[in-house]
C-alpha cells in the first residue's frame, strides 16, 4: 500500500467531514490502526478543521444540527439531541467527538454562504461603480448644457440691453439682387462708434468664401471684419461717420475693398 498517495487522496478529510462512506469510513480506521503514518495524519487533520471551525464559525441557533441533518438524509424527522458519541479508531485512545462533523459541516455551510455574498456583492459594487460613472457622464453634459444656456442667457441680457439704448440707431440690412431674402441688422452708436450686426437670413457661403461687413464712410466702403454664425448681436470694429452698412461675399479671410457680390445694404 502507497500511504503517501492514500493520504493525499482526500478520504482523510471526508471522513472528518463526516463525508465518507460506510466503507470508507472502516477503510480509514482500519488503516489509521495498522499505520501509525495514517492515524497521525488523521488526527492533524481533525487539528486543523478543529480550529478553523473555532475561528471561523458563528454560534448557531440550537435547531441547526436538526436542520443539516434533515437536510442530508433527505428525511424530515426530529432527532433528538444526544450525548457526544466518541468515535474511535480500533485502539482504546478517545478521538474527537462525532459531532464536531456537525459543526464542520456548518462551517462549510456558512463559508459557502459567505463565499456567495461576496460574488454577489462584488458584482453588485461593479454595477455601482458603473452607474457612478455613468451618472457622472450625464452631470458632465448637464453641467455643459447649464453653462452653455447661461450663455445664452447672458448673450439675450446684452442684446437687449443694446437694442433698449437709445444711443444705438438699428439699421436695418435688405436684401439685394443676389438673395432678395436676405436680412441683416446693425447697432451702431455714433457716440461711441461701437458697432454690432446679427445676421437675420443670408444663404450659407460656398467652401472658400465668407461674409463682409462694411461701413460707407463719405462714400468709401471700409471694412468692420468677418461675419461669424451664431445667433444674438456680434461685435465688429468701431466706425465713425457712417452713412450705411452693407455684407459682401468675399473670399475667406476677406479683401481690402468689395470685390464680391453685394448681398444686403441698409442706409443710417
Amino acid at each position: 500500500m502507497n500511504i503517501s498517495e492514500y493520504i493525499s487522496s482526500g478520504i482523510l478529510e471526508s471522513y472528518v467531514l463526516g463525508a465518507a462512506t460506510l466503507a470508507e469510513k472502516a477503510e480509514v480506521e482500519k488503516y489509521a490502526a495498522m499505520y501509525p503514518e495514517i492515524k497521525l495524519e488523521l488526527e492533524e487533520v481533525e487539528k486543523a478543521m478543529q480550529l478553523y471551525t473555532t475561528e471561523h464559525s458563528v454560534t448557531p441557533p440550537a435547531h441547526l444540527k436538526e436542520k443539516i441533518l434533515t437536510t442530508i438524509s433527505g428525511e424530515k424527522k426530529t432527532i433528538p439531541l444526544k450525548e457526544p458519541v466518541v468515535k474511535t479508531i480500533n485502539n482504546p485512545a478517545k478521538q474527537t467527538p462525532s459531532n464536531f462533523s456537525y459543526w464542520s459541516i456548518a462551517a462549510s455551510i456558512l463559508f459557502l454562504l459567505s463565499a456567495s455574498f461576496a460574488v454577489y456583492f462584488g458584482i453588485k459594487s461593479n454595477s455601482l461603480n458603473e452607474n457612478i460613472v455613468s451618472m457622472a457622464k450625464t452631470n458632465s453634459m448637464l453641467t455643459d448644457s447649464i453653462k452653455a444656456i447661461g450663455s445664452n442667457v447672458s448673450q439675450m441680457q446684452n442684446d437687449l440691453a443694446i437694442l433698449k439704448d437709445p444711443m444705438y440707431k438699428i439699421v436695418e440690412l435688405k436684401g439685394l439682387k443676389p438673395a432678395p431674402d436676405s436680412k441683416a441688422m446693425v447697432c451702431w452708436c455714433p457716440q461711441d462708434k461701437k458697432v454690432y450686426v446679427e445676421i437675420e437670413k443670408l444663404p450659407p457661403a460656398p467652401q472658400g468664401m465668407q461674409y463682409q461687413l462694411w461701413a460707407i464712410v463719405d462714400g468709401k466702403p471700409v471694412s468692420e471684419g468677418m461675419l461669424t454664425s451664431g445667433n444674438g448681436l456680434h461685435p465688429m470694429k468701431d466706425v465713425d461717420n457712417a452713412q450705411a452698412f452693407a455684407v459682401t461675399l468675399e473670399k475667406e479671410g476677406g479683401s481690402a475693398t468689395p470685390k464680391g457680390d453685394m448681398y444686403v445694404m441698409g442706409t443710417i
